[in-house]
């Protein structure tokens, strides 16, 4: 079940900061960094702060302007699954 706020799939999952700095260094070694520059600083935001829900809420954002990215984003960075809706027709 989605959370309302967050969008998070698992309001319960606590997000790990030590997961968000390997998926930052995956998407760093793995992609073009300008393609996914606001994902990477809104993980690198997130990471000062993992329980705030006002960071979730931009690393979902970004995640979800991504389109075409989200695939490859997914495929270097697994952890960040924890943040996708599990409706895949919701409007964003």
């Amino acid at each position: 079940m989605t959370d309302k706020n967050t969008g998070r799939k698992n309001k319960s999952m606590p997000v790990d900061g030590a997961d968000i700095d390997l998926a930052t260094k995956m998407l760093r070694t793995y992609l073009d960094t300008q393609d996914i520059n606001p994902l990477l600083i809104a993980l690198e935001t997130l990471k000062t702060e993992p329980d705030n829900e006002a960071y979730q809420t931009e690393v979902i954002n970004a995640f979800n302007k991504l389109r075409g990215m989200q695939g490859a984003v997914l495929t270097y960075a697994p952890y960040l699954n924890i943040f996708i809706s599990d409706d895949p027709f919701e409007d964003h």
